[in-house]
């Protein structure tokens, strides 16, 4: 009798060792990076990683406590996570950066949001902002955040880049700058 539940604790051993061992968290970024499911490509950084995830895109050098630069995409008409506003169809760039800073200071562990810049800009082939902001968290922690926001059909994209604000915003800000201007979007499938 007792040898039944060794056999069986045996060939579930071994089906244990078969298996294939799990996909790393974080990878190498570097080259193209393409979203196909989300509709855009961008080149990444030598020298970074990324999350290993083929449609969620987020990166960092030295960690994400310190640096990281993402992509979120939005469906229009989707309340979002902070504020619960929506994103409508035809709404002006601005209106849309409006939107992604009252999101963001939003947030439960956000204590203030200060705008330094919010400007047009393009992402792409597409008309859209560009903001720059101080962020204090409840905790204490001052952090800076560069972002791109523009819609494109259906959809907002938010390329984003935040930072510990001593000394890391300023050290990979062009690297952020960079990868922006690779953003493209894919044709509509």
């Amino acid at each position: 009798m007792r040898r039944i539940p060794i056999v069986i604790f045996l060939v579930l051993m071994a089906a244990g060792c078969a298996s294939t061992p799990p996909k790393p968290v974080w990878v190498p970024a570097e080259g193209a990076f393409t979203a196909a499911k989300s509709g855009y490509s961008l080149v990444l950084p030598a020298g970074w990683t990324r999350v290993n995830r083929e449609e969620r895109l987020l990166i960092t050098r030295d960690g994400s406590s310190l640096q990281v630069i993402g992509v979120n995409m939005y469906k229009v008409g989707t309340p979002l996570q902070h504020t619960k506003k929506k994103f409508e169809k035809g709404m002006l760039p601005q209106e849309l950066a409006g939107i992604l800073i009252d999101d963001l200071a939003s947030a439960e562990n956000i204590a203030s949001v200060e705008v330094l810049e919010n400007v047009p800009a393009r992402i792409g082939d597409v008309e859209g902002c560009r903001v720059v902001c101080r962020i204090r968290f409840k905790g204490g922690l001052d952090r800076k955040c560069a972002f791109y926001g523009a819609m494109r059909g259906d959809a907002v994209f938010d390329v984003y880049y935040t930072a510990a604000a001593r000394h890391y915003f300023d050290r990979d800000l062009g690297v952020f700058e960079e990868m922006t201007r690779s953003f493209r979007f894919l044709p509509p499938s």
